[in-house]
């Protein structure tokens, strides 16, 4: 394998034929053979805006409290119904969740937005699945990606900055190793950074002209400004973001 920037492995057939790999090995996300390998994997990221909207988890041990924790976090509101609840969830996400102790009934699904099947039992979660699948409610089986409408990534939160992960199910284990290398990677400047952005952004959109705002933005985010936020130097950092706008 042929080594992207950063040390991911290219594919040695794009490597080789494709005329949009630089001489660095990265690739051009446009170009045909690129394509053709993201398409394979057979997924389409997205990200979902569940704030008030009800979801279902069913299970409530370790996997699934980790589950309705996710989803309390987007703003959904969560329904577990399980037969016991396990000291995975506390007392907090108890709260913060409508619960139901009991087996699932398919009238569960009633309302539902989407539904994470994340019993540890694989019969009860296809019985969870086909019963989603005959509402038309986007189902995710903790136990098999090849039964799932969606799968849910590993994730990395640095404030406004969502990272995502997936292997498309192929491995779960590596995902999270992916995760773990970019919450190193990836520290609490980051959060700072994004804050800085967000509350730029109308600023400039209202200060500048759409024909010089990429030079702008190009100025502002740079490693140098990261450096600048990691060590404390923001007030030199909004000083020159001062003498850019108006300049």
């Amino acid at each position: 394998m042929a080594r992207q920037k950063g040390g991911g492995p290219v594919d040695r057939r794009v490597h080789n034929c494709c005329p949009c790999l630089s001489r660095r090995g990265r690739v051009l996300l446009g170009c045909p053979p690129f394509r053709e390998l993201i398409v394979s994997a057979g997924t389409y990221p997205v990200f979902l805006r569940l704030k008030g909207k009800t979801c279902l988890v069913v299970g409530a041990g370790k996997v699934g409290a980790r589950k309705a924790r996710g989803l309390l976090a987007s703003g959904a509101r969560v329904r577990v119904v399980s037969l016991k609840v396990s000291w995975a969830f506390g007392e907090e996400d108890l709260s913060a969740c409508e619960v139901v102790e009991r087996g699932f009934d398919a009238a569960d699904l009633d309302g539902m937005s989407l539904v994470v099947a994340a019993t540890d039992s694989e019969s009860v979660n296809g019985e969870v699945v086909s019963a989603a699948r005959a509402r038309g409610v986007w189902v995710n089986d903790v136990t098999s990606a090849d039964r799932s409408d969606f799968i849910l990534p590993a994730i990395v939160n640095r404030g406004g900055l969502t990272i995502a992960v997936s292997t498309g199910g192929g491995s779960p284990a590596y995902a999270r190793f992916v995760r773990e290398t970019l919450e190193e990677e990836f520290g609490e400047e980051h959060t700072a950074m994004v804050n800085l952005l967000t509350e730029l952004r109308p600023r400039v959109m209202d200060s500048l002209e759409p024909d010089v705002r990429p030079a702008f933005w190009a100025k502002v985010v740079t490693n140098e400004t990261l450096d600048l936020i990691r060590s404390g130097q923001a007030d030199e950092l909004r000083e020159r973001i001062e003498r850019w706008l108006s300049s």
